[in-house]
């Protein structure tokens, strides 16, 4: 998935879970402090919560960034609702 599919698809707020190294990971959102965030996380793990399209795509987790793991995914391996 390229970095523009991904921010459409961030910015009409779609959740996206997706398998990433045999890993699950999703893109959530909600509301922290007050404040609308992004959420980030391997499945059962901690989370972290951005507030900018571009900081998510900074996000790593195993050495690679989220823009980095969409790249590399093809659409069987992620689900968007």
């Amino acid at each position: 998935m390229s970095r523009d599919e991904l921010k459409k698809l961030v910015d009409e707020g779609h959740e996206i879970e997706f398998n990433y190294n045999g890993k699950k990971y999703s893109i959530t959102y909600g509301e922290l402090n007050g404040k609308e965030v992004i959420s980030f996380c391997e499945f059962y793990k901690e989370t972290t919560e951005v507030d900018t399209f571009e900081k998510l795509c900074e996000v790593k987790r195993d050495g690679k960034t989220v823009i980095e793991m969409m790249n590399s995914i093809t659409e069987k391996d992620m689900w968007i609702y």
